[in-house]
């Protein structure tokens, strides 16, 4: 009994966040509260790029850049309690070169 709520509720989202629109964005998904996935997006033609980074304790843990299309990535949090120990999740835009 137990392995079956543990596998229904690996696809279970605890919270979800969008920022952007649909030309350039960036979004976080929390998945059982210790696992993140983080996309960031732009359309072809824009003169921006958009990013987004994951860190913890003033260590960054990933950083994607979307020039064109959609970028994603997946990292797991650390599961003891303090602020040093919290996930952050960041994203913006900057001008393409």
């Amino acid at each position: 009994m137990l392995a079956v709520v543990l596998s229904l509720g690996i696809t279970s989202v605890a919270l979800a966040a969008s920022f952007g629109n649909k030309y350039s964005g960036a979004s976080s998904t929390e998945h059982l509260q210790f696992w993140y996935t983080g996309s960031a997006w732009n359309y072809d033609e824009s003169p921006i790029y958009t990013y987004f980074s994951y860190s913890r304790n003033g260590k960054v843990l990933m950083n994607k850049i979307a020039y064109t299309g959609k970028v994603e990535g997946t990292v797991t949090d650390d599961i003891r309690l303090g602020d040093k120990y919290t996930t952050h999740f960041y994203w913006g835009r900057g001008l393409k070169k």
